[in-house]
């Protein structure tokens, strides 16, 4: 179960941290401050949303037949 909240967790943290430090430098490049979306709110929220994703996902019944 800790395995699979961490794993969910660093995936959408990453995706989150790469769409919030990428998309305002290639939408408005001027903006001096845009990278900062991505490092202190994009990122650590991706990273909590992933943690809850996770743990939901755990706990859901597998579907594996033998």
């Amino acid at each position: 179960m800790i395995a699979s909240m961490f794993r969910w967790g660093v995936l959408l943290g990453i995706i989150g941290f790469v769409g919030g430090f990428v998309g305002p430098v290639i939408f408005t490049p001027d903006a001096n401050q845009g990278p900062l979306l991505g490092l202190l709110i994009t990122g650590p929220l991706g990273l909590v949303i992933g943690l809850v994703a996770g743990f939901v996902i755990s706990l859901r019944p597998s579907r594996r037949r033998f």
